[in-house]
């Protein structure tokens, strides 16, 4: 028997949260100090807001091989070390947004020797947990510009920073992009309360610190 179909006048053509996926181009960063510290300058954490791309959200547990006696031809694995990616990060440049290059020389500082000695020095560290949100997608009715899912980066630092080529005859934006090491990774699906709080959806939890 042939499939029956709705005419396409009857079919809603707004998109919900349970039959469109979510699209990866809605997403955004929120950077915070720490858990139980605040960072050495506030410009760190000031540049919060939308990236062209992030990459790296990954995590791989080593796998340590081992023989057993009268067991010749194969051998067992058991669980190791948790290796996490670098995050990559990059957006335009934007013109009085000198969080990055601000966080680098602190670190910078830090591995010279002369500790974070910069102009808004508070006796903060160099560490933040980074939040990054991927929101509903535009057509959701009623749900536009909420997240719906988040992974959450622990005592991240940046490791690298690097900004895109001159060229006088080009019209490209000036790219910044960074690197964070961080300490682990933490997902989570989130809700939305209608006075735009925050919360994790049923089986999912917020790690403390974000």
């Amino acid at each position: 028997m042939a499939e029956t179909r709705a005419p396409i006048s009857q079919i809603d053509s707004r998109a919900t949260i349970a039959s469109d996926p979510l699209r990866r181009f809605r997403f955004r960063a929120v950077f915070k100090p720490a858990t139980g510290t605040s960072t050495f300058d506030s410009r760190i954490t000031a540049f919060s807001g939308g990236f062209n791309t992030i990459s790296g959200l990954g995590i791989q547990v080593n796998a340590i091989p081992y023989r057993e006696g009268g067991y010749n031809t194969t051998e067992h694995k058991i669980p190791g070390q948790a290796t996490f990616r670098d995050v990559e990060l990059g957006r335009g440049a934007l013109y009085g947004n000198d969080g990055a290059i601000t966080w680098m020389r602190g670190l910078f500082a830090a591995a010279s020797g002369d500790g974070l000695a910069l102009s808004q020095t508070n006796g903060g560290g160099f560490r933040c947990n980074v939040a990054i949100y991927l929101m509903d997608h535009p057509n959701a009715a009623n749900q536009t510009n909420v997240p719906r899912m988040g992974f959450f980066i622990h005592n991240a630092w940046i490791t690298s920073l690097n900004y895109s080529g001159f060229e006088a005859g080009s019209n490209d934006v000036m790219m910044e992009g960074m690197t964070l090491a961080h300490e682990g990774i933490s997902f989570a699906m989130l809700n939305v309360a209608a006075d735009g709080s925050i919360s994790a959806a049923a089986g999912s939890k917020i790690p403390a610190g974000f």
